[in-house]
């Protein structure tokens, strides 16, 4: 009776273990920042969109991949989408992350993409600009487009803050500062 207990225990295991893999299978990360840090900078549980190269072994080809082996992604254009929903509003954080082949012009088409005007930050990669709204009343949007050698990244948040009147209505939040610094020291 033991031996037949111990067989019937082996294959039931066995068949349990056979469907494991595709249970377990990994969502590609964000090599740039984690959900948590995100949630807490986004203020409540956060989904999570990583879109990485279709064949982590060129680098080439963008889609959204799985890794079982979760390969050094901080070596590809990875971009990370980071949302959360309340009933009144929606929240974002985006962080785009390109190779550029020819740093002086490429560059430059990426400062293009701000809305207003661009402030210099220094300590944030290569080069750094926050984009200031030119109606800074409106609180809610911050942008960061900055360089680390021949990879630009552009860092945009979207959450309820207060509206910034004085001398602090065109200086960057602590927050989007650290994920911006984080975001360089990890293409360094």
């Amino acid at each position: 009776m033991k031996k037949i207990w111990y067989k019937v225990l082996s294959v039931l295991t066995f068949a349990g273990l056979l469907g494991l893999p595709s249970a377990c299978n990994a969502q590609a990360r964000c090599p740039w920042l984690n959900a948590a840090t995100a949630a807490g900078l986004l203020g409540g549980d956060v989904q999570m969109t990583v879109s990485a190269p279709a064949d982590p072994g060129s680098g080439k080809g963008v889609g959204s991949a799985m890794y079982s082996d979760q390969v050094r992604m901080d070596r590809f254009d990875v971009s990370c989408d980071f949302t959360r929903k309340s009933a009144s509003s929606a929240f974002a954080l985006s962080i785009v992350v390109k190779t550029m082949a020819d740093v002086k012009k490429d560059f430059a088409s990426y400062l293009a993409l701000c809305r207003g005007t661009t402030v210099p930050l220094k300590g944030i990669g290569n080069e750094a600009v926050q984009c200031v709204s030119k109606d800074l009343s409106v609180g809610g949007e911050e942008q960061v487009i900055a360089r680390v050698r021949d990879r630009a990244f552009v860092l945009t948040i979207r959450r309820e803050m207060k509206p910034r009147t004085g001398g602090d209505a065109g200086e960057l939040s602590d927050g989007t500062r650290n994920v911006a610094e984080q975001v360089a020291g990890s293409l360094f």
